[in-house]
């Protein structure tokens, strides 16, 4: 465990060079992702008051609806998605076995591209968000509190960690199947809806709502967006902590079971 404390520094910055070598991809690639569909949802929050004269949706004020919108697009934005691991190009291809011969864990290789891209998104997340409060002041969200920027940080990085666990576990099902990029989409789609990154979950049902609170998703996005706005209590926070931290003893274990029955039966490009 220590050796690979001590390597992981060096996997980011191996990363981070392999990442930036061609930098107008990474501008495109990385520095753009998710960037326009908060723009198009704009558009459509706003026609949706217009055209009926609401001064209210579910409890949001279209000022507070753009705020909801600010925040849960640079948290989605920070997150691991489909593309950020290749693990099953590389099962495919018949790259893997040299991972099986490493004197290291191989999740530590994981961990060092999970540092490296969420940095990366952190800075161009922070950038859209520092643009945005200096070109349009007047309707720009700020935290209602030091605590609660806290408080949203905390449950944003360890839920943060659970998508990685979840493309993980994923993508190594390419070991037994041949259809795992429909099932990245299709979780990149379900895990949107559930984190009310499309729509607000306080916007839905109540049993719906109820049930979503059981996810991370829900308590990677949607509650630290609603922390942020002041629309959450600090005592369901907790609740949040703990629900966090039972998916990720839950996925950490399914991503070892899964990584080890996959490599026990890899035979190569194909398998």
């Amino acid at each position: 465990m220590r050796a690979e404390l001590r390597v992981l520094p060096h996997v980011v910055a191996y990363e981070w060079r392999k990442a930036s070598a061609f930098r107008m991809g990474l501008v495109i690639r990385e520095g753009l992702r998710g960037v326009g569909r908060p723009i198009v949802a704009l558009f459509v929050y706003v026609a949706m008051f217009e055209s009926s004269g609401l001064r209210e949706l579910s409890g949001y004020s279209l000022r507070e609806l753009l705020a909801y919108l600010v925040w849960t697009s640079v948290i989605f934005k920070c997150l691991t998605d489909e593309k950020s691991l290749d693990i099953a190009e590389q099962i495919f291809d018949g790259y893997i076995t040299k991972y099986l011969v490493m004197p290291l864990g191989f999740f530590t290789l994981v961990l060092g591209r999970f540092f490296q891209l969420t940095a990366l998104q952190v800075v161009a997340s922070s950038f859209f968000w520092a643009l945005g409060a200096v070109l349009l002041p007047a309707y720009w969200p700020y935290p209602v509190s030091a605590l609660a920027f806290v408080q949203a940080l905390v449950l944003v990085g360890l839920g943060a960690y659970c998508y990685l666990l979840a493309h993980f576990i994923l993508s190594c099902l390419a070991f037994w199947l041949d259809v795992v990029w429909s099932l990245l989409g299709m979780f990149r789609f379900v895990s949107m809806f559930v984190s009310g990154t499309l729509v607000p979950v306080a916007m839905m049902p109540g049993a719906v709502q109820h049930a979503f609170s059981y996810t991370f998703p829900y308590w990677t996005v949607f509650a630290p967006a609603e922390l942020l706005l002041g629309r959450m209590s600090g005592e369901r926070w907790t609740a949040g902590l703990i629900t966090l931290g039972v998916w990720i003893v839950a996925l950490q274990w399914l991503a070892s079971w899964v990584w080890r029955r996959g490599t026990e039966r890899y035979a190569g490009a194909g398998a």
